[in-house]
């Protein structure tokens, strides 16, 4: 066989392809679906509990109750007066804060647990932890709007006065620094938020200057990196948990003695096989109750979150 009839073979055979070969169309009944580990939604973190004074609460009763006693005045002579220990004239005391349960449940058919590819009984626990942290940062920063002193109000944008307002209010007191300012994102990042107090870009030519204050300033750091840890004296947080209301929220200005967090019983995780249903319920618990402590040593902070 000469080289041209080698050839015209080869092409005959080519030509052929494709006629019974296995392909992703042939055998799509055959072939698995990878699925890949399930993305847990994010929730917001545990930001407030860490910033306010904690009471663990074991033992018997329910409300935990903390009673502030009045100052004293001192006298300038050699014939002092009797003071009395008074905690019935402090506006507030005594600061009760009543425990309850808080917790979610769900339940996992024991069939969709064997056929699942995720560890269903990892991601309903790391889901109902997640929902409890959620619960008590909601609890505490709802705590916020029961603080009697207000530096905004409903339909204000946040100036800077604000915070040199909120500063002199907890100084006067005489309340323990360091001073925590927790505020809703759109109090700090949005077109009306504590970044544009901070941005000055008439010389957008010279980045390092392009913030007020310049380099080494709170202007650059939130130029530079979105956010500046600490702003007019205050320790900066963002809390997502704050609940808006017609374009306002309620953040806060406050020392750690201004609201109490009082856990009874720490998070449990508890399993419980269901014969009948062939499944398992998976619930999750904690117990605290939380109060406001003192209610001048914090100042609510009441502002548009956007325009």
């Amino acid at each position: 066989m000469n080289l041209f009839n080698v050839f015209k073979l080869f092409v005959l055979r080519l030509g052929n392809r494709g006629a019974n070969e296995t392909t992703s169309t042939t055998y799509t009944e055959g072939i698995p679906t990878a699925v890949s580990a399930s993305l847990l939604e994010m929730e917001e973190g545990d930001v407030v509990r860490p910033l306010v004074r904690t009471y663990p609460f074991p033992g018997p009763a329910l409300v935990h109750s903390t009673p502030i006693v009045s100052k004293l005045a001192s006298e300038a002579d050699d014939s002092l007066a009797n003071q009395a220990l008074d905690t019935g004239t402090y506006t507030g005391s005594p600061s009760n804060a009543t425990v309850g349960v808080h917790g979610s449940t769900v339940f996992l058919k024991e069939i969709a647990v064997l056929g699942a590819v995720d560890e269903l009984m990892a991601v309903a626990g790391q889901l109902i932890g997640n929902s409890i942290v959620t619960r008590r940062d909601l609890d505490l920063v709802t705590l916020f709007t029961s603080l009697t002193q207000n530096e905004g109000a409903a339909n204000t944008d946040i100036v800077p006065a604000d915070l040199f307002a909120a500063y002199n209010f907890l100084r006067v007191r005489s309340v323990p620094l360091p001073y925590n300012l927790v505020l809703y994102p759109g109090h700090i990042w949005s077109a009306v938020g504590l970044i544009q107090l901070f941005a000055n870009v008439a010389d957008a030519n010279h980045f390092s200057y392009a913030a007020a204050g310049g380099v080494g300033s709170v202007g650059e750091e939130f130029m530079r990196n979105g956010f500046a840890g600490k702003v007019f004296g205050f320790d900066l947080f963002s809390d997502a948990n704050i609940v808006v209301t017609s374009n306002n929220a309620s953040g806060a200005a406050f020392g750690r003695d201004s609201m109490k967090y009082v856990p009874k019983r720490d998070f449990r995780i508890d399993v419980l096989y269901s014969g009948p249903e062939v499944g398992w319920q998976v619930t999750g618990t904690e117990m605290w109750g939380e109060a406001v402590l003192k209610n001048n040593f914090g100042d609510e902070m009441q502002f548009n979150i956007d325009t």
